[in-house]
């Protein structure tokens, strides 16, 4: 059974308002929490604002419907314009001459945001139907009045009342979903925590020194996601890092394990915040690289070997660079290129991850740079 409740002619741009606060309306009166009214006012909104801007306007229909054991609110959102291009890719590809990339993002980001979503295009115009799944067995005509009572009193609300409640809404959501991340940082940097134990603790029991020295190497690439976990789970923003100190940290780790055997670790790092994803794989290379270096570049020396780890800005992005004061290596990248070392593999790998060129240098110690775009 399907029940429609209210519909919005969409002719200007204060019509997508009306539409994307329509939808809210409707969701918070089904009982959807803030995270559910916002996802779907804001996939509404964005169908609304393409039907406006690329077919002249439409009409935007909200409806509830029994669909089985599960109630749906509805939206549907019609045009009379000429269809959608063939060139635009719904499924995520934004590049069309027609629309300049606007069309193709606003469907594929709407499609993510509801829980079904179906698109009809023709030469006759386009019908986008987008449907939220309802908690509980809620009946369609209870809804349908619950909602035509809450709209009559959102009708009647001061306009910048509604615009004020959106905005709490959408920072309790923020707010929310910031506190979630934080959560999973930190039980992840625990996890981490223990599964690094245990490679320590079974690889003091290791009686080969091959052995024991390959579960380091474990512990310490382990040591490095963690640290970036660590790092989210205390920043003000839990989606970026401050490589500064994400490094600062993870040297200052390194230079305790490799403290005994008299290898000195410097740092000379500006501030470059970068993605978590980013950061993970910027970690990973400079424990390989410091690592590798520590335990090759100064075998047979008295004095205390020194390792360089430098970062500085560089558009359009930043430089990483790791050097020691070794006795270099004869036609390193050559030496590199055909290297089978697990752990060049793995800088390697990162580096094509962040789309970064390497660079390297065996005069006068050996020294690897990566130049890393910073999008």
């Amino acid at each position: 059974m399907k029940l429609v409740v209210t519909s919005v002619r969409i002719d200007r741009d204060t019509d997508v308002a009306h539409t994307r606060r329509t939808a809210r309306v409707a969701a918070k009166a089904s009982g959807c929490n803030v995270r559910d009214q916002i996802r779907f006012a804001t996939a509404v909104s964005e169908i609304a604002r393409n039907a406006l801007q690329y077919a002249g306007g439409g009409i935007a229909e909200f409806s509830f419907e029994r669909r089985g054991k599960r109630t749906q609110l509805i939206a549907k959102i019609s045009d009379g314009g000429s269809g959608i291009p063939s060139s635009v890719n719904v499924a995520g590809g934004y590049n069309t001459p027609h629309a300049g990339g606007g069309l193709g993002l606003g469907l594929s980001g709407s499609r993510k945001l509801v829980d079904e979503f179906e698109l009809e295009s023709g030469s006759g115009g386009t019908v986008a139907t987008l449907r939220l799944n309802l908690e509980g067995d809620l009946d369609p005509a209870t809804l349908s009045h619950a909602t035509a009572d809450a709209m009559v009193g959102a009708a009647k609300s001061n306009p910048l009342d509604e615009l004020a409640e959106q905005n709490r809404a959408l920072r309790d959501s923020l707010a929310q979903q910031e506190f979630l991340l934080r959560e999973l940082h930190h039980r992840t940097k625990n996890n981490l925590a223990v599964i690094q134990s245990l490679a320590v603790m079974q690889g003091r029991q290791m009686q080969s020194v091959e052995a024991r020295e390959a579960f380091e190497t474990l512990t310490s690439r382990i040591r490095a996601f963690a640290n970036a976990h660590n790092f989210l789970h205390r920043a003000d923003d839990v989606t970026r890092i401050d490589l500064m100190l994400h490094i600062e940290e993870l040297a200052n780790q390194l230079s305790e394990a490799f403290g005994s055997s008299g290898v000195k670790i410097d740092c000379e790092l500006e501030s470059v915040t970068v993605p978590f994803d980013m950061a993970t794989e910027i970690g990973l290379i400079v424990n390989e690289l410091v690592t590798n270096a520590a335990k090759h570049a100064f075998k047979g020396r008295h004095d205390a070997g020194r390792i360089l780890i430098e970062i500085y800005l560089r558009e359009p992005g930043f430089v990483l660079r790791v050097s020691d004061d070794g006795p270099g290596l004869i036609d390193a990248e050559a030496v590199l290129r055909d290297s089978r070392s697990l752990g060049w593999r793995i800088v390697q790998g990162s580096a094509r991850k962040l789309n970064a060129d390497i660079e390297v240098d065996g005069h006068d110690g050996l020294s690897i740079t990566l130049l890393v775009p910073n999008g």
